[in-house]
Formats: C-alpha cells, structure tokens, sequence
C-alpha cells in the first residue's frame, strides 16, 4: 500500500490501518465518525409521486447502516476498536 486509500471497503482494512502508526489517527477519526453516524432508520416513499405533491413515506429501520456494511458486527465494537 502506498499511502492512505481512497476508499476503505472492510473491517480489515481499519484494521490494518490501525496497525500503522502513520495512518492510525486518521483511521481513528474515520471509525468514529461511522460511530456517530445516525442511520438506524431510513425513510421509504410508500405512495404517491412528486408530479402531484401527495408523497406519503414512512421511517422504517435501516437494514444496512455504513457500520454493518464494513463487516463490523455492532457499533460497541468500533468503540472497543478504537479503545484498543
């Protein structure tokens, strides 16, 4: 690897960030802001269109928030990443 990566895809790759004591701040900074990130709940459009203005939608919980989609199994657990 040479330098920081323009996209970070998994758990590992925090992981082996965090190994390097060059990138480990930044990785950190990045895994908190995962962390705080409000995205339990999306919205969804339910019925209705734009073109008559009668949108109705619906918060429903999100099966895929950003802390899931990198492979971690819970928020506590960036949370004990980044304690370590």
């Amino acid at each position: 690897m040479r330098g920081y990566p323009k996209h970070i895809a998994t758990k590992q790759d925090f992981l082996n960030l965090l190994a390097d004591p060059i990138y480990r701040n930044r990785a950190e900074a990045r895994l908190q802001q995962i962390a705080a990130l409000n995205d339990d709940t999306v919205t969804r459009t339910v019925s209705g269109s734009e073109e008559t203005g009668d949108i109705v939608t619906e918060e429903i919980p999100n099966p895929m928030p950003q802390w899931k989609r990198y492979g971690f199994s819970c928020r506590a657990e960036i949370a004990d990443i980044i304690a370590d």
